[in-house]
């Protein structure tokens, strides 16, 4: 039999209603293996508790700690790894780990949108779906996975696109790579793009993502150089536009040699190159040194900016491993 680590950072899988009726972390690892412990006779489940903590409590150091803890279990003679994890940054701490990891055991996060005293929560269907996708060996060469309403998604692809619903987790433009049917694991893509970095711990820590909208000036801009921020994320609109009233801040940014990366509140599809003109244009950006993220999401270009920058990458070196897959001539 396979021996699974069930490692449990908390959130709301770990979460219950006190006696005021609002839910609070109370289950660890070994309460959740309890859950299921009529559908794990295939697998020796083996709980270890990293923290119980809502998500959105995790920092960057508890990111390198459970980094440190995964690598350390890899050693240990476990045939998979799953990682209970409240949804609100999930896929942040997914997208870290598969930067910064490249082991030959299949590590897998999952949670779940419905707390333990719920009418009908979803913990026990992501728990036996993940356990699944981690013991099966067609998991080993596909990095970090999301296992979330028997959808299996790559951690670089997956993204929250529902505040309540179960099936929150999509990949937006290519969907899963798998499905859990029948306690069956079936695979129908293999993703081709992903990246891995050799990493020791967060050296660079300042990472500001700075929204556009309509009306959009360079004040967030203007802030976060005065207080001599590592990096700035761009939520640019669109493909690849920014407010002319921006563009004072954002000289301002590269001219202190502080790599400015670009990212689009727009979902789906990939940055323009030459298409428009106009000031805050594409082209206008990318004139200026603006780094395109290619299709990432704003939190996730922070968490690879972060990365890129904590292993000493120069800006033409972080502006390649962002633009390689699709903007380098």
């Amino acid at each position: 039999m396979k021996k699974i680590a069930l490692v449990s950072a908390g959130g709301t899988i770990a979460m219950q209603n006190n006696e005021s009726g609002v839910a609070v972390p109370t289950a660890g690892a070994k309460e959740l293996i309890g859950l299921i412990k009529s559908d794990k006779n295939n697998f020796i489940l083996e709980g270890i508790e990293f923290k119980n903590i809502p998500s959105i409590h995790m920092s960057l150091e508890d990111l390198v700690a459970l980094r440190n803890l995964v690598i350390r279990l890899s050693y240990s003679g476990y045939a998979g790894i799953v990682i209970t994890h409240g949804t609100d940054t999930m896929e942040e701490t997914a997208y870290f780990l598969d930067l910064t990891i490249n082991l030959n055991v299949p590590v897998v996060l999952t949670g779940a949108q419905r707390n333990i005293s719920a009418l009908s929560p979803d913990i026990q269907l992501n728990l036996v779906d993940s356990i699944l996708t981690a013991a099966d060996d067609g998991a080993l060469d596909k990095g970090v996975l999301i296992v979330f309403a028997s959808e299996i998604i790559t951690a670089r692809e997956a993204t929250k696109v529902h505040k309540t619903r179960t099936d929150t987790f999509k990949s937006m433009d290519f969907g899963p790579i798998g499905t859990v049917d029948n306690n069956r694991v079936i695979w129908t893509r293999k993703p081709l793009i992903r990246d891995t970095y050799e990493f020791d711990y967060f050296s660079k820590t300042e990472v500001d993502i700075i929204p556009s909208y309509l009306g959009a000036d360079s004040r967030m801009l203007h802030n976060s150089v005065k207080h001599g921020v590592d990096g700035i994320v761009l939520q640019g609109l669109g493909a690849g536009h920014i407010p002319e009233a921006m563009i004072e801040g954002i000289e301002e940014a590269i001219n202190a040699s502080i790599p400015v990366v670009l990212s689009s509140r727009t979902l789906k599809g990939r940055f323009l190159m030459d298409t428009y003109g106009f000031i805050g244009g594409e082209k206008h950006l990318r004139k200026l040194g603006v780094i395109f993220g290619e299709d990432l999401t704003s939190q996730k270009v922070r968490i690879k900016l972060l990365v890129l920058l904590s292993t000493g990458r120069s800006g033409k070196e972080i502006q390649y491993e962002f633009e390689k897959n699709y903007y380098t001539d």
